[in-house]
């Protein structure tokens, strides 16, 4: 496996999972296995006190297991022992071998993995890691010396860290859900797997909690509400007369509209404007913003938080400060609103194909596409750090995501997190929304494309598969 594949692995976990050699002093493969099918995605093997021998032969049920299942294997600390344990990868903390050393034994193939426990060490955290253990959020006997940082510290993390990430300490049945509300994109775990009666049920009871990590298919006729640590995509309906929210700001997202029927008015700063369908708004952070629906019918749209902070804290109670929603004397004027009406937007066109660049925004950008019968789509590919969104405006587009084909018409979306493999095309004419948060380059990727350029798809985060 190459480090682009255990690279979109670990961009899909969410389930981390921590053991010593000798769980219990007994062999671990019958752990293993019930834990992987119970949906762990990721297995340390964490043993301090042996020898390098006696960690390779440990390894080695551990490789099996995970290969067995498609999981990833990575081994604490050790770099020097990664490639004899058949290991994907490593984790360091603190106090073991600096990520940066790490990164230059194991080579750019596999994956390092770095411990951090308060905010200061989030923002020192450097490029040489794949990924963060966060934590420990609550106390556990498993690292007694750890000073635990609470929601604070996942909130934190979940406004600074832009790659995958796993909370940390006191992880358990009871407390999953509060830390995943908070913001956490995935878990690690010890206790709560390993010393449960069935080890196979707890990982997939903690599995549940957490954020999605196959496309998420809204079919035509319910209502959009999906969830992702990129991005939160929802859909809504406003009554005549009615307020959607009154005017607020965000730190840390942005909050953007796509009005799909109606009208709807909104606070954008110190102007109010009054947009129909067709009209996307974007309120970047810091800017104060509210709505409401001004006219006599509903008005029906699309509202897209990047990244996800929103709407997952609001569905388990988060009061508005731990969702990042604050007051107007916390914006600022400097800060002015993006977006465009029905029709505008610069144009990126090519045969068969229009896109209408409907705003840009570092977390994420939103494109309003026309296409004809005879456009040929985006073949197979994926990527490992933003999330890809298509909701169907008319028409019929066909992906296949994972080997599994979506036919999606009109109110129909799809949304595809980083990791997973996909491809689509139009059937017959079609237009369609295609959101991607955060942005990586994507408008000035089609651009260069559409003029013949020769482009290098990896530096804006796609990767093409066979």
């Amino acid at each position: 496996m190459d480090g682009t594949a255990r690279r979109a692995r670990l961009a899909r976990s969410r389930l981390y999972l921590v053991l010593e050699a000798r769980p219990h002093g007994q062999d671990p493969s019958d752990l293993l296995a019930s834990a992987l099918r119970g949906g762990v995605d990721i297995v340390q093997l964490r043993d301090k006190e042996l020898g390098d021998d006696e960690l390779v032969a440990a390894a080695e049920p551990f490789r099996r297991a995970c290969d067995e299942h498609g999981a990833l294997f990575v081994l604490n600390d050790r770099p020097e022992l990664a490639e004899r344990c058949g290991a994907d990868g490593v984790h360091v903390g603190q106090g073991d071998t600096p990520a940066d050393e790490a990164r230059r034994v194991v080579g750019a193939e596999r994956l390092v993995g770095l411990s951090v426990s308060t905010p200061d060490e989030l923002a020192r955290a450097g490029l040489d890691a794949d990924y963060l253990g966060v934590g420990a959020v609550y106390g556990t006997p498993t690292k007694s010396e750890a000073q635990p940082g609470g929601l604070e510290l996942v909130r934190a993390a979940r406004d600074t860290v832009r790659m995958p990430w796993f909370a940390i300490g006191g992880v358990e049945l009871d407390t999953v859900a509060e830390i995943a509300a908070a913001g956490a994109p995935g878990v690690a775990v010890v206790r709560a797997i390993r010393d449960a009666a069935d080890p196979e049920a707890a990982a997939r009871q903690l599995r549940a909690d957490l954020p999605p990590a196959r496309a998420v298919v809204t079919r035509a006729g319910e209502t959009v509400r999906t969830l992702l640590p990129q991005v939160e995509v929802l859909e809504a309906t406003l009554g005549p007369g009615e307020t959607g929210a009154r005017p607020h700001t965000h730190r840390m997202h942005a909050d953007v509209f796509y009005v799909l029927d109606g009208e709807l008015e909104f606070r954008l700063g110190d102007e109010t404007v009054r947009v129909p369908a067709g009209s996307c708004v974007g309120a970047p952070q810091a800017l104060v913003h509210g709505f409401r629906n001004p006219g006599d019918v509903p008005a029906r749209y699309l509202n897209v938080h990047a990244p996800g902070v929103f709407a997952r804290g609001s569905s388990t109670g988060e009061p508005p400060e731990h969702r990042d929603t604050f007051g107007v004397d916390e914006g600022s004027a400097d800060v002015r609103p993006v977006g465009n009406g029905p029709g505008d937007g610069d144009r990126l066109r090519k045969e068969h194909r229009l896109a209408l660049v409907k705003l840009v925004l570092p977390e994420l950008d939103v494109l309003d596409y026309f296409v004809s019968p005879e456009y040929d789509g985006a073949g197979k590919h994926m990527h490992l750090r933003h999330a890809d969104c298509f909701y169907v405006l008319e028409g019929e587009l066909e992906l296949r995501v994972d080997d599994e084909v979506i036919r999606a018409g009109p109110g129909m979306s799809v949304v595809v997190p980083p990791g997973v493999a996909h491809e689509f095309t139009s059937v017959g004419r079609a237009r369609f929304l295609n959101v991607h948060a955060p942005e990586c380059g994507f408008v000035e990727y089609l651009r260069k494309v559409d003029a013949g350029e020769n482009v290098d798809p990896r530096q804006y985060d796609s990767y093409e598969l066979e």
